[in-house]
């Protein structure tokens, strides 16, 4: 897990640039059954952007048996990633001119786009790609938090889904998101303010572990980041029925293993990975307890 992550800002305001100038798009909505309610702090959407979303569009469909539906058309393309039907997130292309690189963003709802930014702003953070509105989505911005995080600030038009448990999520659908930051303590209190949420450690852990809590449902994870050198980051989490046979097929397909399976660690059930354009996610056989 000492391999570097070599994505920066440049590269993410391309990408996020390049899908703001796509001619008219309606996006899928966040929920498919609308809501009308914004559960600040849950993640709703991912998108990778990539410098080739042919080739992590044809490695997903591998290994996790994802479908899509193509929006736009050219180096405008966006690929809406289907799992068993529902929309879950999507796929688009970086700018040629800022070589080889992958990110999966991950979507935070917040009930009001302009006061995140300003929060975020005012505690150190930059905003890499001011509000806009996306027809069918909502209004969102990308920016980096204090600690060097990229994250999405999303108020979906429709609504958020209501949050699952894990069991009740489908097979190689989200399962959860985890901040992996330089500064764990500095990174709690930022989340805390901007989501208005507890914080909780969680007991016996072998290193320091926080949950992100509120209304009595868990939303996320931070932890200090494993990975020796690399800048913060949110890592997605992708629900498996067996980590073993799915390591196997992402092997094949062309993964980078970060991590491997680990008796000492989550009981084994959990690999680290890079899709075969560099794009870091990290998969889970879950257990019933």
């Amino acid at each position: 897990m000492k391999r570097k992550l070599n994505v920066i800002s440049t590269i993410i305001v391309s990408a996020i640039i390049l899908m703001g100038c796509n001619p008219p798009i309606t996006f899928p909505p966040v929920s498919q059954t609308a809501t009308n309610a914004h559960n600040q702090g849950q993640f709703v959407w991912h998108d990778l952007a990539t410098y080739n979303p042919i080739a992590a569009r044809d490695f997903y469909s591998e290994v996790f048996g994802w479908e899509y539906e193509t929006l736009g058309y050219g180096e405008n393309t966006y690929f809406v990633v289907k799992n068993e039907g529902t929309p879950i997130g999507g796929i688009f292309k970086l700018a040629d001119q800022y070589g080889k690189s992958a990110e999966w963003l991950s979507s935070m709802s917040v009930p009001d786009v302009n006061a995140a930014i300003k929060y975020n702003s005012s505690a150190g953070g930059k905003t890499i790609f001011k509000k806009a509105t996306f027809a069918g989505r909502g209004e969102t911005a990308l920016v980096q938090d204090p600690q060097g995080a990229f994250v999405a600030f999303l108020k979906s038009e429709s609504g958020d889904p209501q949050p699952q448990r894990a069991g009740d999520i489908k097979m190689n659908s989200w399962l959860w998101n985890e901040l992996w930051t330089t500064d764990l303590q500095a990174s709690i209190d930022y989340y805390k303010g901007l989501t208005t949420c507890e914080s909780s450690e969680v007991k016996d852990s072998k290193v320091p572990y926080f949950l992100f809590q509120k209304d009595n449902k868990t939303l996320s994870g931070a932890i200090g980041n494993p990975v020796e050198g690399a800048r913060s980051s949110w890592m997605p989490y992708i629900k498996v029925k067996d980590v073993n046979a799915t390591l196997a097929k992402a092997k094949a397909a062309g993964a980078h293993v970060m991590m491997e399976p680990n008796p000492s660690i989550r009981k084994g059930t959990v690999a680290v990975l890079m899709d075969p354009t560099g794009a870091q996610f990290t998969i889970q056989q879950w257990i019933l307890r």
